[in-house]
């Protein structure tokens, strides 16, 4: 008897996590309907837009609901990471690979492919991709929908370089030791999340967590700055312009050479991802803002 409660009980425990995970609430926008170009419903949130930000590859968040996926594309070469749920990816005659929050997956120019969601899971993944791309002449790719059969019949393996699990609430790992540093205000942390080295060409993706009341100096980099907010509530400020209250989704621009301060609302912490167009990144640096406290009273602030 108390072997069949616990099988009952494991049972439970298991359907439930499914239930979780295909009902979670995704992190970033869901943006627009594209369903009719997929299997199942799927959404896209077009983020960074390389004609207004400094050149940065396209930036997409795509989120599918479980058991929904595109079929079989190729484009330009693309690098895809995950942010929440679990997804799957697959190229032309090799395994479907899982994707978790974190793990990247680079797809070279004109690669057959397929991605989307578990069964059992939504899932929001970034896309990075060159769109300028032009299919040269002759190149055999392989097309058409993933049936519900060969879908079923998917026996997935783990990336081949499975990224740290996310802690403390945020969408991706950081590490847990942090130094301070002259030009902040508390010590934040920082990860790579996207090398240097990948197949959209990207400039390197560094994932910036900074905990409550932490904001930087006044500073301005030589190539400029793109900034995705990914959690909890963060201020940015350019000199000589208004506050801006960044949510999850949103993303801010810099233009070279312009001032701004950065950082968490006093009642939040806030965490982005930070891209430099260009090869010269160099920074300069500055005082600190001197009017943190009466800024800090904007959007989702829960005294309003």
């Amino acid at each position: 008897m108390n072997l069949i409660k616990s099988l009952f009980t494991g049972a439970v425990l298991m359907a439930a996590a499914a239930v979780s995970l295909a009902e979670q609430p995704m992190p970033l926008p869901l943006g627009r309907d594209i369903s009719a170009s997929f299997t199942g419903t799927a959404h896209r949130n077009d983020l960074v837009i390389p004609e207004t930000m400094g050149g940065v590859p396209q930036t997409n968040v795509i989120t599918f609901e479980p058991g929904s996926r595109s079929g079989w594309h190729t484009h330009g070469a693309m690098t895809v990471i995950g942010i929440a749920g679990v997804g799957l990816y697959q190229a032309w005659g090799k395994p479907a690979v899982l994707v978790r929050p974190g793990d990247v997956n680079h797809i070279p120019a004109g690669v057959s492919h397929w991605h989307g969601a578990t069964k059992n899971s939504r899932f929001q993944q970034f896309v990075v991709y060159d769109k300028t791309w032009k299919a040269p002449a002759g190149l055999e790719v392989h097309k058409g929908k993933i049936t519900d059969a060969e879908y079923d019949a998917l026996k997935p393996v783990d990336a081949a370089n499975r990224a740290a699990e996310p802690k403390d609430g945020f969408l991706f790992a950081h590490p847990k030791k942090t130094e301070a540093s002259d030009h902040y205000t508390r010590p934040i942390q920082a990860a790579t999340l996207l090398p240097k080295e990948n197949a959209a060409k990207s400039p390197e993706w560094t994932y910036l967590v900074f905990p409550h009341g932490a904001y930087s100096a006044w500073h301005s980099h030589k190539s400029g700055e793109v900034l995705i907010a990914t959690d909890g509530i963060g201020l940015n400020q350019a000199e000589g312009g208004k506050l801006e209250v960044l949510l999850p989704g949103d993303v801010v621009y810099t233009k070279p050479g312009v001032s701004y301060w950065v950082g968490s609302a006093p009642w939040s912490s806030f965490a982005g991802i930070v891209i430099h167009p260009g090869s010269d990144t160099a920074v300069t640096w500055k005082e600190f803002p001197d009017a943190y406290g009466p800024l800090a009273n904007g959007k989702g602030d829960p005294a309003e």
